[in-house]
C-alpha cells in the first residue's frame, strides 16, 4: 500500500503544480488583455475626438454651392429638378440646422468655455439658427456625446453640467 500512496501522492503533486501553473498563466493573459483593452479605449475615445472634429470641419464647409445659372428650363418650360434644395449647415428656410451642425456647434462652444455648461447654459451661447433645433436636441446632442466619451457628464446637486472627458494617460502629446 505505501507503493500506492507514493503515487498518489505524486499524481497529487504533479496535478496541484499543473493547476498553479495554469492559473499563472491565466493571470498572465488577463493582465494584457485588460492592457490592450485599456490601450483600445483611450485609441477609441481620441479617435472619437477627431471624428467630431474631423465632423464639425466639414459641416463647416459643406454649405452648398451657389447656384450660378439658376434654374435651366427645358423645351417644356419646366425647372430640370424639381428636387428641394438641401438645408444649409446652419438650417435656413425656416429649417432647423441639420444633427452635424448642432453637434459641430457643442463642440466649438464647449471646446471654448471656461468651465462645466448646463444645457440651458449651451442652448443660449449657441448661434439662433441652431437654438432653432431646440433645447431637447442640444440635451440629446450632449448625451450622444458623453456616450460616446468624448464629454464628460458632471451633477452638481439638481444640475446636470457638461465638459470635455480628459484624455487617458499618456495621451496628451498625441
Amino acid at each position: 500500500m505505501s507503493i500506492e500512496a507514493d503515487a498518489r501522492v505524486d499524481l497529487t503533486n504533479a496535478y496541484t503544480e499543473r493547476v498553479r501553473a495554469d492559473l499563472e498563466r491565466v493571470d498572465s493573459e488577463i493582465a494584457q488583455l485588460e492592457t490592450r483593452l485599456k490601450s483600445l479605449h483611450a485609441d477609441r475615445v481620441l479617435l472619437g475626438r477627431l471624428w467630431e472634429n474631423l465632423s464639425a470641419v466639414a459641416a463647416e464647409s459643406a454649405a452648398p454651392a451657389p447656384n450660378r445659372k439658376g434654374p435651366a428650363a427645358t423645351g417644356h418650360g419646366t425647372p430640370e429638378s424639381s428636387a428641394p434644395a438641401p438645408a444649409s449647415v446652419g438650417g435656413t428656410r425656416g429649417r432647423p440646422a441639420r444633427r452635424g451642425s448642432v453637434r459641430a456647434a457643442v463642440l466649438r462652444r464647449l471646446r471654448a468655455s471656461d468651465g462645466p455648461m448646463s444645457v440651458n447654459d449651451m442652448f443660449e451661447a449657441l448661434p439662433s439658427a441652431v437654438r432653432a433645433s431646440g433645447k431637447v436636441v442640444v440635451r440629446n446632442t450632449l448625451e450622444a456625446l458623453v456616450a460616446r466619451g468624448i464629454v464628460q457628464r458632471s451633477r452638481q446637486g439638481q444640475s446636470v453640467r457638461y465638459t470635455f472627458a480628459d484624455l487617458p494617460a499618456g495621451d496628451e502629446g498625441a
